[in-house]
């Protein structure tokens, strides 16, 4: 029995030994009392962090009450723990000694133990970034002011340039059709260049103005049942003769009847910047306009047997003011805002949304999906 009850000591010893080891190395500071508030194990983090001048030792059989007196809040929180008994407690932050500390109380089956923890960096980190997520705010705050005054001066500005951009056009028009008399063959080729630049140019402002109502939230949509068919040959008609002087073919496959409740005037710049596109960028083949309609969705897809667009460079297809390098770059005009609009009114207009598909080399396939039961349009409509 003697030599059972002395390995049984033994054993007792070195659990003792081990948790005592455990305690003094924690990572943070412990405390154990036991029912009457008398301190049974701690470690000297513990001590460190309750800003007292004593050892460990020392610290041993004084009651936590007394201990803790210099800090009022956890001293009435532990000797309430203790009258209570078997409740446990979170101080998420306390400060001591200028330190702020997260305290934590649990019961064990014969008293308490209280972990500490400095949190000092983590406050510091967290007042941080809530001043930076102030200072992000008021800056996000003047930044969606400057972009309304940017849009405002954009639409204003591009507004005072269309209408003396349209009388350029007129006038040139009405000199190019000889109504102001007889011009020579120089004059008018020159004549020529002055009216398609112009056209050109006014395009682009419409693009600019349509994009700063867009991204103000200011776009004008009008609602009404379209004829689709009707939609798809005036924009083949728009964009044949640049077809016809490259001899490409123009296919048209359209269910008939088909209709939408939508606004018609930003479908046929969707379509048209589509097939003007497509047009640009197609060399040799075809151009095949398509319509179809199935499970409630409307899809129209421009498929070409053009350069095609490499992988590594699609998600940059529906960003502002982007052209891709290609080998007809040189050879095209565009300022890189038709898909980025197209993306826009599909998405704000239609709610809708725009695919592409392409392999370089063989052509591509961008197609317009929009939802022909949307009720919101419907609503708009009525």
């Amino acid at each position: 029995m003697d030599v059972y009850k002395g390995k049984q000591e033994k054993d007792l010893y070195k659990v003792k030994e081990f948790l005592t080891s455990v305690i003094a190395n924690a990572p943070y500071g412990i405390i154990a009392f036991d029912l009457e508030g008398e301190i049974i194990m701690t470690n000297a983090l513990a001590i460190e962090y309750l800003d007292k001048k004593m050892s460990v030792n020392r610290a041993m059989g004084k009651n936590i009450v007394g201990l803790t007196k210099d800090i009022p809040l956890l001293a009435a929180t532990v000797k309430n723990c203790i009258e209570i008994g078997k409740k446990s407690f979170d101080l998420p932050s306390v400060l001591i000694n200028k330190q702020f500390m997260s305290i934590k109380g649990r019961p064990i089956s014969s008293g308490a133990i209280v972990m500490i923890e400095d949190i000092t960096c983590q406050k510091k980190t967290e007042a941080e970034l809530s001043e930076l997520t102030e200072e992000l705010s008021e800056a996000n705050i003047k930044l969606r002011k400057l972009d309304r005054l940017k849009s405002m001066f954009i639409a204003s500005m591009s507004h005072e340039l269309r209408t003396p951009l349209n009388s350029i056009i007129g006038f040139t028009g009405l000199i190019l059709q000889g109504i102001s008399g007889k011009i020579n063959q120089e004059a008018k080729e020159d004549l020529q260049i002055v009216y398609d630049s112009s056209k050109h140019l006014l395009s682009l402002i419409n693009d600019v103005i349509d994009i700063s109502k867009i991204e103000s939230k200011k776009l004008e949509v009008y609602f009404q049942e379209l004829k689709l068919n009707e939609v798809l040959k005036d924009v083949v008609t728009i964009v044949s003769k640049d077809a016809e002087e490259k001899k490409l073919e123009i296919k048209i496959d359209s269910q008939e009847g088909l209709s939408i409740v939508g606004d018609r005037k930003r479908l046929f710049q969707c379509v048209l910047n589509l097939m003007s596109n497509a047009v640009k960028f197609t060399e040799h083949g075809s151009i095949e306009l398509r319509a179809v309609k199935k499970a409630g969705i409307l899809e129209i897809s421009v498929r070409d047997t053009g350069i095609g667009i490499k992988k590594k460079v699609m998600p940059k297809l529906f960003t502002s003011f982007t052209r891709l390098d290609s080998p007809l770059k040189g050879k095209t005009s565009g300022t890189g805002l038709g898909l980025y609009l197209t993306k826009k009114i599909m998405t704000t207009a239609f709610n809708g949304d725009i695919k592409v598909e392409s392999q370089y080399g063989k052509g591509s396939a961008f197609t317009l999906i929009i939802p022909s039961n949307n009720k919101e349009a419907a609503a708009a409509a009525a």
